[in-house]
């Protein structure tokens, strides 16, 4: 079994085509078929089920695919450290983004990339239920997400940033826009408009409206941030989301409070037990190290109000 075998296995499981995995890999086709034959043949397992348009894991291919992307991680951190050597600190960093934050992640990844140009970034911007299951097979180093570490089990880790205000935005000729906060009960009867469900921040909303007592009404519900915040500007319902979503730019809208206050934490999370290469321990030292600079890190523990986030 070699590497580079793992590496074709690991690119057509993804990519479900053979054809998409050699222009990725920028390898003739015959040859990842080739490798990925004498992988099978080797292992004496069938590790895809094929058809015309795609192929598909077996069995054994999902076992395998697990330990591959351990197997790869490791032999990339092996890279970077045998690079680091030599006094050039090169390879890549798999990071998962948060969408709805205040947190400057872009600001972030400039900062970083100046200081190190030979890292390359790959930023995954998806909801708590996707990054999570990648950071724990080693497809992401590090990840941002809506979530306390403690409530994601004993296999990750993490630090607490800071609290995102929760708060309802909704068009600035609604009815409500004038207020100063609002209570989830008033806003039962009002249509809702909700954000992917299983997602981190749709499961503290539902949450809170469970404390709350009352029944939410959805009218719409959007896999894109940027859809709600067009349909509550439009005044076709209000959607809840992060203060800091709201300050970035976009159509216009109104943001009123919740009483009482619902916050959510937010945290960057690892993998406990698993050594990350050089690239991603550089950029969790920067990205720790800028965010104290800039007041960004909250050390106060999370208040009773605070929601603590889901596991998937």
């Amino acid at each position: 079994m070699e590497l580079r075998q793992l590496e074709y296995f690991a690119a057509v499981a993804r990519l479900g085509q053979f054809t998409r995995a050699s222009r990725e890999l920028n390898v003739a086709q015959p040859a990842v078929s080739q490798q990925i034959k004498r992988l099978e043949g080797e292992l004496g397992l069938e590790l895809f089920n094929r058809s015309t348009r795609r192929v598909e894991l077996t069995e054994a291919g999902t076992l395998l695919l697990a330990r591959a992307h351990r197997i790869l991680a490791e032999a990339e951190a092996a890279r970077q450290e045998l690079s680091e050597m030599t006094g050039l600190l090169r390879g890549r960093v798999d990071i998962g983004a948060l969408p709805v934050s205040r947190l400057d992640t872009p600001g972030l990844l400039q900062g970083f990339i100046e200081r190190h140009p030979g890292i390359g970034i790959h930023l995954h911007e998806q909801s708590l239920a996707v990054t999570l299951p990648m950071l724990r097979r080693d497809q992401l180093d590090l990840c941002f997400a809506l979530t306390e570490p403690a409530a994601l089990g004993a296999d990750i880790e993490g630090r607490f940033l800071f609290e995102e205000e929760l708060v309802a935005i909704l068009s600035p000729s609604h009815r409500l826009a004038g207020r100063r906060a609002v209570r989830l009960a008033e806003l039962a009867d009002e249509p809702l408009i909700r954000f992917r469900s299983g997602s981190a921040l749709q499961t503290m909303i539902g949450a809170a409206f469970d404390r709350a007592g009352v029944a939410a009404g959805y009218a719409f519900e959007s896999f894109e941030l940027e859809t709600l915040r067009a349909l509550a500007s439009r005044g076709l319902g209000i959607a809840l989301m992060p203060r800091g979503y709201v300050h970035r730019e976009g159509p216009a809208v109104a943001s009123v409070a919740l009483d009482p206050a619902v916050r959510l934490p937010v945290s960057m999370i690892w993998r406990a037990e698993r050594r990350r290469p050089p690239a991603a321990e550089a950029f969790l030292a920067f990205a720790l190290d800028e965010l104290e600079r800039t007041g960004t890190i909250d050390d106060a523990q999370t208040g009773a109000a605070a929601v603590p986030g889901p596991s998937a």
